[in-house]
């Protein structure tokens, strides 16, 4: 046999199916009947001994799957594989589906009964093989939870109950299942056989207990259909109602058995257990449930209204009330009921006695004599409820202080959850709400920064944003702040108030300077942004160098090192001298060659760049970096031809190894200054390669910032490449590193490679950096984040004219930029087909670099090109606009854009947004209209891509004429797009259906959108997710508070779901569903979608167009 020894692997699969619930004895019937070397003999299967494959241990489950792909299925022989299908059957019955993932690699009914009818037919013929095939599908519907309702549609009371007598041999509880379908679908005179003989089965069944893994919930909804038909079932049924009810009858919705709720309707200690619980929970879910809830408030009135106010949520007992006024029943004080419901939270909450922090709550007492009780209060763990106060009803004076008795709850890590789960208000999604919620109630400034940096420190991501928000806030409570002791709060907490005391720092100023003896590295990083923006403070700061702490000491170099070391070089100076630590000597060493390099002093001043270089390397100091220089040998030259020490190489790293907050070293600049960049660049390369070769360490994460700022354009490429790496194996922050360290590098190639990865990289914390990045960039320069983006593009050295000229001494090329990119090269009048090598009589040195400048330039051309061809995509879909003056220096004066602009349609556009006129930009530098006249555009308005929608077909075709005419190829297609309008139906909805039902390969659908810009959705359970998301930011707009609002639009695609990771090579079909569309930075558990018709006509077109080209198009539209 092809498959090697066969009878070896039949026999070690066979054990292995013995390891998850086979019965032991038919392991040799197993080898003996798969033996494809002898004739199949169907008549052994009668001798395997069947056994339920539920419930038995599956510890090795992995290996067996591994065992059937290897043995079974790779051979891709249909008759190995039916042998295999058909003693599964017979040792497990219809539960073998249990072990047939692998097999069918899908849990669609429909699917499990192709692959079990096929296989079952050569041994039980065609009848019987549909029969349990019917019953193998109905099998793992019913278990998987995702095909009840096609069973319980599909069959009738009669199949269902011969299907569950299948199941039954094998699975007691899910044939329960399918016998409650079957007596909820009865007709109770025409199906009374089968209903007598389904509630015999029921009165014999001895019920297992309930047990910490299974509460057999199946039993008690087979019993709960019963009881619709006897009373003899009546004792069993009232038992099982003696447990926990409030999620039992969740089995019922799955499983459309609305009737059953009927027999819980009527059951007393259903209604005692939770029952009415269950029923609020869902009101919303199920419109089934209304009638049930009605009855239960007029005929259970008094029980209805204790779970109205002891057990809901505010909605809920709003719309409970709603009910009782409906029925015209006397209905409980709503806002009375909900204040109590906070209370009971807040008593369940807290572990100790909540009397005195409930009575301050009430606003009974004041905060002075409760607020010992409710700081850092021992939390219950065991609360874990659902109560939206904050959006419900909104953040009024009571909800203040209830919310402040939870925020000063010790919670550890489940404090995040508790606080939102019980208040409703995200404080790590929205601090300044929550400072103000925490002002209001009472709160010292002190216990709002201990409870607010204890909430953030137990966050998952967004710690530092949550961090500058929450500064901001506080930072207006300036008399607050000045009342406060910051030494004796936690790092986190005192980083907090150090950051709002930079809010205003004048007002501060005592404050920051008492906290500068501060150990913390993120406090005395805070401290010196603080002090590296206040030069007029130099008296204050250089009196920190004298400082006996050393941490005061440092601050000072660090807010020194921001501001400039030129003004402070005396200071420095003397305090070099007087230092006795070695590490700050050798950073006051740096800054004073910074300061000695930039006012020009001679070679004989006190620390020049060389005497620099012998106090930063001195003594064995440069041991920190010997491993840059292991095994390899490192040449480069200065400016003056000289071959430079290796400690000049040392001292140059150390600028950066020895740095207190890592950033853009003046100093390391100096000494830059003096070498060859060429040499230098190879150099820096070569560091970074070996420091990525043993294993890039966090903790020498320095080489990341020496490398962008020292390794040339061509490092940008380098970074780029381990940025996507590391992001897609697991090393995010390394990654987003890499990404802070590429905006500092004064690059505008690194800047425009940031602001692409802020609009799409598949690593949301790179993308976050990115984007934070590229909003601390555009706040320094006062732009917006767009404004930056149209900064940064090169223009390669290419001038108004669309040349750049390459120098090989004795001759000069002049290439020019023409459409689509393309290069002319000229020498002299003479055109030439490419840049030639350089020739004997050209000069050595300038012919090189003119040849590695132009090689360069080719790379960056692709790469500009293709950014900024997505960019003006994003920008079509956004609907960005120029003003003229802004569009005319990005499009008309760079020459690298001038391709997009002749080969694009732009329009004119009015202050309300509408298209006035279009117009395209010629290479003659005119612009033309549609009619090809020429035109001026005018001083005001603004100019943006006009999109089809916008133009009448008689304009198009036009426009298409004209481009014909003058051989023009749009960069993109533009009048060429599908255009998509939104129904009038749609316009006034929150989610869009043309996609829904359509399916497709998990594979196919993952890859395909995640290639157009769409990210996976959080996992689940099982690591499976079941959405896709994407979030098209328009403009980011820097707020006076330092934070920034992104205007734009977050979608949402549903689908029935993937595993995160994809196990299986081929996948498996998926069904898709609804597209939401929400506010940018939605949260896909509580955001609201926003009506369709709400984003603008040309977005919605843009998103249809995008995914039909993934998705097809549903065939009923």
């Amino acid at each position: 046999m092809i498959y090697g020894d066969v009878s070896e692997s039949m026999a070690k699969l066979g054990k292995l199916l013995t390891g998850i619930g086979m019965i032991y004895t038919n392991e040799d019937i197993f080898v003996k009947y798969m033996d494809m070397d002898s004739p199949r003999d169907d008549s052994l299967l009668k001798e395997v001994k069947t056994t339920s494959a539920y419930g038995k241990s599956k510890s090795n489950f992995a290996g067996f799957e591994k065992a059937v792909n290897t043995t079974i299925l790779r051979p891709r022989d249909p008759e190995l594989t039916s042998r295999f299908i058909c003693f599964l059957w017979a040792a497990f019955g219809a539960s073998c589906t249990a072990d047939m993932m692998v097999i069918v690699n899908s849990y669609e009914c429909e699917k499990f009964y192709d692959v079990l009818y096929e296989n079952l037919t050569p041994w039980l013929g065609e009848k019987t093989a549909k029969l349990y095939a019917e019953a193998g599908s109905a099998m793992i519907g019913v278990v998987t939870t995702s095909d009840q309702e096609l069973i319980y549609d599909k069959y009738s009371t009669g199949e269902l109950a011969a299907l569950a007598d299948i199941i039954l041999e094998t699975n007691s509880w899910a044939a329960s299942i399918l016998y409650s379908m079957a007596l909820d679908k009865a007709d109770e005179k025409k199906d009374a056989v089968i209903i007598n003989k389904i509630v015999d089965h029921a009165v014999s069944l001895n019920i297992p207990k309930p047990s910490r893994y299974y509460d057999n919930w199946d039993y008690t909804l087979l019993l709960a259909e019963c009881l619709r038909y006897t009373d003899k079932v009546k004792d069993k049924f009232a038992e099982r109602c003696k447990t926990d009810m409030s999620k039992v009858p969740d089995i019922v919705l799955r499983n459309k058995c609305y009737k059953a709720l009927d027999s819980f309707d009527k059951e007393g200690t259903a209604r005692k257990n939770g029952y009415v619980k269950f029923l609020v929970d869902q009101y919303c879910e199920d419109e089934e449930i209304l009638p049930h809830l009605e009855y239960m408030a007029k005929e259970h009135t008094e029980v209805y209204t204790y779970y109205m106010t002891k057990e809901t949520d505010v909605s809920a007992i709003r719309y409970m009330g709603d009910i009782l006024k409906k029925l015209g029943l006397p209905c409980p004080d709503l806002d009375a009921a909900i204040l109590e419901k906070a209370l009971t939270i807040v008593s369940n909450t807290h572990r100790d006695d909540a009397t005195d922090i409930i009575e301050y709550v009430k606003g009974s007492k004041p905060i002075e004599e409760v607020l010992d009780k409710m700081v850092d209060a021992p939390m219950n763990r065991g609360m874990n409820e659902y109560f939206d106060y904050y959006h419900d009803i909104g953040a009024d004076k009571f909800f203040c202080r209830f919310f402040a008795a939870e925020m000063t709850i010790n919670g550890g890590y489940s404090k995040t959850w508790l606080v939102k789960n019980a208040t409703g208000l995200d404080f790590g999604k929205h601090p300044k709400e929550g400072v103000e919620c925490l002002v209001t109630a009472g709160l010292p400034m002190n216990v709002i920064l201990s409870c607010t940096a204890d909430y953030i420190d137990n966050l998952y991501d967004s710690k530092n944003d949550t961090i500058l928000k929450t500064a901001d806030a506080a930072g207006k409570y300036r008399d607050l702040l000045l009342k406060t002791e910051l030494s004796k709060l936690s790092a986190t907490a005192r980083q907090i108030g150090v950051m709002a005391y930079g809010t205003d720092p004048d007002t501060f100023k005592d404050k920051i300077f008492a906290s500068a003896d501060d150990s913390s590295k993120a406090v005395k990083t805070a401290l010196a942004k603080i002090l590296g923006s206040k030069p007029e403070w130099k008296d204050d700061i250089i009196a920190l160098l004298s400082k006996k702490k050393a941490s005061s000491r440092e601050i000072a170099l660090a807010a020194i090192e921001r501001q400039g070391s030129a003004e402070y070089k005396e200071a420095l100076e003397a305090a070099f001298e007087s230092e006795k630590s070695a590490k700050i000597k050798d950073k006051i060493a740096v800054l004073i060659g910074a300061a000695v390099s930039s006012d020009g002093a001679s070679a004989a001043a006190p620390l020049s760049a060389v005497d620099m270089v012998e106090e930063l390397t001195k003594g064995g100091k440069a041991k920190k970096v010997a491993w840059a220089f292991e095994g390899s040998n490192h040449t480069v030259h200065n400016t003056e031809g000289g071959e430079v020490e290796q400690k000049y190489l040392e001292a140059l790293i150390l600028c950066y190894a020895n740095m207190s907050e890592l950033g853009v070293s003046t100093a390391a600049n100096n000494l830059a200054e003096n070498l060859n960049t060429r040499e230098l660049n190879t150099f820096v390369q070569n560091v970074f390669g070996k420091w990525v070769d043993l294993g890039a360490q966090a903790k020498t994460k320095y080489v990341l910032y020496f490398a962008a700022i020292h390794g040339g354009e061509a490092m940008v490429d380098i970074l780029m490449q381990y940025i996507k790496q590391w992001g897609e194996n697991s090393r995010g922050a390394i990654a987003s590193e890499a990404v802070r360290a590429m905006a500092l590098s004064g690059s505008t190639t690194a800047l425009m490679n940031v602001d692409g990865m802020s609009r799409k990289f598949k690593n949301k914390m790179v993308r976050s950096a990115a984007a934070d990045a590229l909003s601390n960039a555009a706040k320094e320069l006062g732009l917006t984040t767009e404004e930056l983006a149209d900064k940064i593009v090169p223009d390669l050295g290419f001038d108004e004219n669309m040349c750049r000229e390459f120098d090989f001494g004795p001759r000069q090329f002049k290439v020019y930029l023409g459409t689509g990119n393309t290069l002319e090269i000229f020498c002299g009048d003479k055109q030439v087909k490419n840049l030639p090598k350089p020739g004997a009589n050209d000069d050595a040195e300038k012919a090189a670099a003119a040849s590695a400048d132009f090689k360069e330039m080719k790379k960056q051309l692709k790469t500009v090109a293709a950014n900024q061809k997505s960019r003006l995509e994003s920008v079509l879909m956004n609907d960005r606009k120029w003003t003229v003056d802004s569009w005319k220096a990005l499009f008309v004066k760079n020459a690298v854009m001038h391709g997009f602009a002749t080969g694009l349609i732009w329009g004119l556009y009015d202050a309300d947004g509408k298209l006035t006129q279009s117009f395209r930009y010629t290479e003659e530098g005119s612009f033309n209209t549609v009619d090809d006249d020429e035109t001026e555009l005018p001083t005001e308005g603004s100019i943006g891509l006009v999109h089809p929608l916008e133009l009448t077909k008689e304009d198009i075709d036009a426009w298409k004429e004209q481009l014909s005419d003058y051989e023009i190829e749009q960069p993109f297609p533009q009048l060429d797009r599908k255009v998509y309008t939104m129904t009038d139906e749609e316009r006034e909805s929150t989610e869009i259906l043309r996609f829904e039902n359509i399916e497709l390969n998990s594979l196919s659908l993952i890859g395909k959108l995640t290639k157009t810009g769409w990210y996976k959705g959080y996992a689940e359970d099982a690591g499976f997710f079941n959405y896709f998301w994407r979030e098209d930011i328009s403009s980011r707009e820097n707020l006076p508070d330092g934070t920034t609002v992104s205007k734009g639009v977050h979608a949402e695609l549903e689908f029935s779901g993937a595993s995160i990771v994809n196990y299986d090579f081929e996948g498996e079909d998926v069904t898709v569903g609804k597209l939401e569309l929400h506010r940018p930075g939605a949260d896909h558990y509580r955001s609201k979608p926003i009506k369709v018709g709400e984003v603008g006509d040309r977005y919605f077109s843009e998103i249809i167009m995008q995914l039909t080209a993934v998705l097809g198009t549903n065939e009923k539209e």
